[in-house]
């Protein structure tokens, strides 16, 4: 076997969804500004709460999830530009909708201005924004961040308890 052989066995695949780290607060910053998502509780619960999708290109998208009591809020999903449609962003929510079963939590709502289709196509269905719970209610992003007009998605998720 010579250099070339090993070389396959020591190199990552690429790209890889992994957990967020605070080294990673600029890219994302910058991913979600760029893709006009808002910034308002972006900081919250992170990097603990969010993964990313890196590559030889560093971090090449993104998903957040925040725990609000026994439900959880999908945010801040977005794959760079130049590498969409090659399933990073369905890779990043997989992995969220993981951590969210690992969790414990009861579901995962989500709101957004644009991407209704794609989240629904992935199990999720429409939901009155004014019957998320409380604590989901009161969150930046259901508060402030995200404007009325937005579609609310849920997803339940099998009982882990």
């Amino acid at each position: 076997m010579d250099a070339r052989d090993v070389s396959t066995f020591l190199l990552p695949a690429e790209p890889r969804v992994e957990p967020a780290s605070e080294a990673d607060w600029a890219a994302i910053e910058a991913l979600t500004r760029t893709a006009g998502l808002p910034s308002a509780g972006l900081a919250e619960q992170f990097p603990r709460a969010y993964a990313v999708a890196r590559g030889a290109g560093g971090v090449l998208g993104v998903a957040g999830l925040q725990a609000f009591g026994a439900f959880g809020l999908l945010r801040s999903v977005v794959v760079r530009a130049g590498h969409r449609g090659a399933g990073l962003g369905r890779a990043l929510v997989s992995d969220r909708l993981a951590a969210a079963s690992r969790a414990g939590l009861e579901g995962v709502y989500l709101l957004t201005s644009g991407a209704a289709p794609w989240f629904r196509n992935l199990g999720f269905v429409p939901a009155l924004r004014a019957a998320a719970p409380r604590e989901l209610a009161e969150s930046p992003e259901f508060s402030e961040a995200c404007p009325l007009s937005a579609d609310c998605l849920f997803l339940p998720l099998a009982a882990s308890r």
